[in-house]
């Protein structure tokens, strides 16, 4: 195994990254996320107690790791204060071991307002945490960052002036008097920045200089990336490998020296709008929300469900450049008598084998499925391969052959322990 170690989300999101991160952390110095913003909702089960994280990284619940919040990452300061000191109450001393970008750029009220009109004009199945909004500021010159707020007269200055950019946007387009008070905001904004002014770094500086190992958490999935998703359905940061260089300030090269990997679920969801080839709408789509508990960590939305789409999974791969595949959730295909993996897509009477990016196209297409047996016993907790049901392992070998990546790792559970290697990292007990 190689020093570093990326992990992402190789379907729509919601495929188990927290656990899977807050697993393997445990033998890394440091966890950085780089992308997206509280619109994560990062679940892990340690000791019988729930965690769910949305803008810090995973691993920071290993008292151990240090963990960053990179430049890449929109961040709503008083939300992040909030999961620090929640953190802090149950037990865990997380304030000294987290480091903010500053040039990380920051959501505000104005940001939420503006993601809340533009879902209500176009349906994408936004979260309404100004994700997108922040990113747009951020890419048209607008935003505010963290460095900003050493200087209380530019962070007023830019807050009133984003303020009457936003009040006049709504006015002239949506015909709506949204009324802002700028310095409500200001103070707020500056009240959460004293809680954790000593947190702020140049986070690029410090990893170059860092020489232990560090494992980088991706957000949502490969197929919500803005430029390699199911566009217009998709987040708005790269939420694929193409997000790292710009996510950390790292050079490429520096990650020549990790390993690429992607966590998937045996079966295929995703939350809000967009394309989904195999959706399930009836009882069978019923049956894996139930089993699995799909519903979303953030929103609370019930996750459309439908069997596992190889064709999109092996655009994941090539994406990403993926040398392992972690699979977690296999436990809630026990219960199928016959379980089905999709191909190839069908395109008036014609196969294909690789997503496309046309969204008119990926409407029309239909799946074209194999079928396998289903196990119907109980693979929950399962801890070797000696455990598990011959059709379960026919299941799992036909996806490392599909896709030319082995698999790794399976999670047999929602429990930290409920987990089996694979193929052992060489060099290290994880």
């Amino acid at each position: 195994m190689k020093r570093h170690l990326v992990i992402l989300g190789a379907q729509w999101g919601d495929e188990g990254k927290g656990k899977v991160v807050d697993l393997l952390s445990a033998d890394f110095d440091m966890v950085v996320r780089y992308q997206g913003g509280s619109n994560a909702g990062h679940t892990v089960m340690v000791g019988g107690e729930k965690f769910v994280l949305h803008l810090l990284p995973t691993g920071i619940l290993h008292q151990h790791t240090a963990g960053v919040v990179a430049q890449g990452m929109v961040v709503d300061l008083e939300l992040l204060v909030k999961e620090m000191e929640e953190l802090q109450q149950r037990g865990l001393k997380v304030w000294d071991r987290v480091f903010i970008s500053d040039r990380a750029h920051l959501v505000l009220e104005y940001h939420k307002l503006l993601d809340s009109l533009f879902e209500r004009k176009g349906k994408i199945g936004t979260t309404l945490r100004g994700i997108g909004p922040s990113y747009m500021f951020k890419y048209g010159r607008r935003g505010l960052r963290v460095c900003d707020l050493q200087d209380p007269d530019r962070t007023y200055k830019i807050i009133k002036e984003n303020i009457e950019f936003v009040s006049d946007m709504c006015e002239k387009v949506y015909c709506e008097n949204h009324k802002l008070d700028a310095g409500e905001i200001f103070e707020r904004t500056m009240e959460n920045y004293k809680k954790i002014r000593d947190r702020v770094a140049d986070t690029t500086r410090l990893l170059l200089n860092f020489g232990g190992r560090v494992l980088f958490e991706g957000a949502q999935g490969t197929m919500l990336d803005i430029d390699m998703g199911t566009y217009p359905y998709v987040t708005s940061s790269n939420a694929s490998a193409l997000g790292l260089s710009n996510g950390t300030g790292l050079p490429p090269r520096y990650f020549s020296e990790a390993n690429f990997w992607a966590v998937s679920k045996a079966y295929t969801t995703r939350v809000g709008e967009g394309p989904f080839p195999t959706e399930l709408e009836g009882r069978e789509g019923e049956l894996l929300r139930e089993k699995g508990g799909e519903y979303g960590a953030t929103t609370g939305r019930p996750r459309r469900c439908g069997w596992l789409d190889l064709v999109a999974l092996k655009h994941a791969v090539d994406v990403n450049g993926l040398d392992g595949l972690i699979i977690t959730k296999l436990d809630v295909l026990d219960a199928f008598e016959e379980i089905r993996v999709c191909t190839a897509y069908e395109v008036d009477g014609e196969l294909i084998d690789h997503f496309p990016a046309s969204l008119s196209l990926l409407q029309k297409v239909k799946p074209v499925y194999k079928t396998f047996r289903g196990w119907q016993r109980d693979t929950r907790g399962a801890k070797s391969l000696s455990m598990m049901p011959s059709e379960a392992l026919e299941y799992i070998d036909f996806i490392q052959e599909y896709l030319h990546v082995p698999v790794v790792m399976l999670s047999t559970g929602p429990k930290r322990e409920e987990y089996f290697w694979l193929y052992e990292p060489v060099g290290k007990e994880l």
